[in-house]
């Protein structure tokens, strides 16, 4: 879909000195994906940039596996480091009790 199409209403985030990163952490099994540009700032104008972060565990705020899967898939593509994809559930918080109780009594297979 082409800017035009979208009634211009969207900018590129990132650019060749401010690019957009993915990298994954092993040690707390999260996906980060962050981007240093200063046009991005907090409330006080100051700390530039954002990181949002995807897992895997519900009962994180960051639990998103569609997204993380996606990511993953991506850095593996890449030749990075990645974990393996996760099973799919909703992620809606009237859900989350039950998702949470699954992913707990599931059995290796």
């Amino acid at each position: 879909m082409s800017n035009e199409s979208r009634g211009g209403n969207y900018v590129q985030l990132g650019d060749a000195r401010n690019p957009v990163h993915v990298w994954y952490d092993e040690n707390t099994t999260s996906i980060h994906l962050t981007c240093n540009d200063p046009r991005l700032t907090d409330e006080q104008g100051q700390k530039a940039g954002f990181r949002t972060v995807f897992n895997t565990n519900p009962r994180s705020a960051d639990y998103n596996p569609r997204n993380y899967n996606r990511l993953a898939r991506f850095l593996r593509q890449q030749g990075k480091p990645a974990p393996d994809e996760a099973p799919l559930h909703p992620r809606r918080l009237d859900r989350r009790t039950q998702v949470i109780e699954e992913l707990t009594t599931r059995r290796p297979q």
